[in-house]
């Protein structure tokens, strides 16, 4: 298993492409860190690109450096449910997600790949409320920028 950090790239923790990382680096966000404390909306005017999908990689790479272990699909539907740090995935049950991701993928302005992103299993849910007990520690995460 890897063990993501603030200064790991950014295109490697979330599975971006290389045009999409060498646009990223282009505005100086080239590791997790720097994602982090970047301005989604800066980064997004930059970029010429909606801010919600740099909102939404924010928050999956939060995920990811906080809960080692969690795989990048599922952090990218936590983040889509609004669901960026374990504090806010703690006290949820598998079902309550399942029911949570159903529901966004209905939604009217649903992107693509959420509208068409196959529910995880109760017992796959439950993996990733686990990831819970091997939680990075808080002081490593940079807080996230307004």
């Amino acid at each position: 298993m890897i063990r993501w950090n603030p200064n790991s790239n950014v295109a490697d923790v979330l599975s971006l492409g290389p045009r999409t990382a060498g646009r990223l680096a282009s505005v100086g966000v080239r590791t997790a860190g720097d994602l982090l404390a970047a301005s989604p909306d800066a980064i997004a005017a930059r970029l010429q690109m909606d801010p919600a999908l740099v909102r939404q990689w924010r928050c999956e790479a939060a995920l990811i450096l906080e809960l080692p272990g969690l795989p990048g699909d599922a952090a990218r539907l936590l983040a889509a449910i609004g669901i960026a740090s374990g504090e806010q995935l703690q006290g949820t049950t598998p079902l309550e997600l399942i029911a949570r991701i159903e529901a966004a993928c209905r939604q009217a302005e649903t992107p693509d790949w959420l509208s068409s992103a196959v529910l995880p299993s109760p017992e796959e849910a439950a993996s990733w409320i686990t990831c819970l007990d091997g939680r990075a520690p808080e002081k490593n995460l940079p807080p996230l920028a307004a």
